[in-house]
């Protein structure tokens, strides 16, 4: 099952907004896999109900801005649109792992694995910014309609698991770089805060190993 958003989808997501931005409460959000992990999104972003999907292999849910999604709510930052992917029986990935993830990422698929469509052919990396537990990653997706082609993307292990969040502007409205990348780290700050602080469940018999394979495996469930 793949976890990709498709732009045709978000066109009815967002109205123009003003301030807002901080980010969810403690213990706010969606749980995916029975609450392994707690999805939360920063203030003035909404579930779309319609858009959740989960299963064995991945769980993938959609945020717009909550006027748009509800007809009420706070403002957000900016009109934006928010996905998040969560890939089960990662068990625990470290240092080294993530370092891997980070090596495929930067390799001759990396683009076809961020690109949107799966095609790499109009596909850019701007920047790449590693940590031991987080890739940050500003890409241009040429193959999109609604979205701006400038998107920011996060990877990183949380309770067990491997979790993408991604945050696109809008095309008639795109987020400058350091917009964008202050709402992924206020989106990613948010699924941490919300989701369980217990040590990370070992891979499940539907999981992957951390071998290169494996870690391929679990991108492509994400991404």
């Amino acid at each position: 099952m793949t976890m990709r958003a498709k732009s045709g989808l978000v066109a009815a997501l967002f109205l123009l907004a003003g301030c807002g931005g901080q980010t969810a409460g403690p213990g706010a959000g969606t749980p995916v896999f029975g609450g392994q992990v707690v999805i939360a999104a920063p203030r003035g972003y909404c579930l779309d109900p319609t858009q959740r999907r989960e299963g064995p292999s991945g769980a993938f849910l959609l945020y717009g801005t909550c006027p748009g999604i509800e007809g009420a709510g706070p403002n957000p930052v900016a009109p934006a649109v928010l996905t998040a992917a969560v890939a089960p029986g990662a068990g625990d990935l470290g240092p080294n792992q993530m370092a891997a993830l980070a090596d495929i990422l930067r390799g001759p698929e990396g683009k076809a694995t961020l690109s949107r469509s799966g095609s790499s052919d109009r596909v850019s990396v701007a920047s790449f910014e590693q940590t031991d537990d987080l890739l940050v990653i500003r890409a241009r997706d040429g193959d999109t309609i609604d979205l701006s082609e400038d998107y920011w993307r996060a990877v990183f292990p949380q309770s067990g698991a491997l979790v993408t969040l991604t945050v696109s502007g809008t095309a008639a409205t795109p987020l400058d770089p350091a917009a964008g990348k202050s709402l992924l780290l206020a989106f990613t700050k948010a699924v941490r805060r919300a989701s369980p602080k217990s040590r990370p469940a070992p891979p499940s018999k539907t999981g992957v190993s951390t071998g290169d394979k494996g870690l391929r495996s679990l991108l492509n469930r994400l991404l």
